[in-house]
């Protein structure tokens, strides 16, 4: 009897152990993401004249966002530029902009991408998560 109780025990154990085999993996929360300063402004020409627009010619130096803050969740956790929102509507312009280690936007010094102000939408994700944060930052090249 007591061996058909342990028997019984190992087994109820196996059923209950695999019976949660579709757990979603991870943690993220991004209620308050965000960026700060949530408005940033990029040049779009140069003027070699100034000392630190010579600095970033001479050293290619790209322009960039401060890294995103407030997202909390299972690492390692990934960010995608989901959509540009702009009056312009150079497609092929705004494809300059690519997102770079922890929430950081970066455009390159030499961009093309035309004066305007660009709102970010953003895909936050990492196992088992992935989720949509819109009008994050706006950037204006001015």
């Amino acid at each position: 009897m007591k061996r058909m109780l342990n028997l019984l025990g190992i087994l109820a154990g196996l059923v209950l152990g695999t019976g949660c085999d579709h757990t979603t993996v991870g943690y993220l929360d991004v209620r308050n993401a965000g960026y700060r300063p949530d408005t940033v402004y990029f040049k779009a020409v140069l003027n070699p004249e100034d000392p630190e627009e010579a600095r970033r010619i001479q050293f290619e130096i790209p322009w960039q966002t401060t890294p995103i803050e407030g997202v909390q969740g299972t690492l390692p956790i990934s960010y995608q530029i989901r959509s540009i929102v702009c009056k312009q509507g150079q497609e092929e312009a705004i494809r300059q902009f690519r997102m770079i280690r922890k929430g950081v936007i970066e455009l390159p010094w030499d961009h093309t991408v035309p004066r305007g102000d660009y709102i970010f939408n953003l895909q936050i994700s990492n196992e088992g998560r992935s989720l949509a944060k819109d009008s994050l930052i706006t950037i204006i090249i001015n």
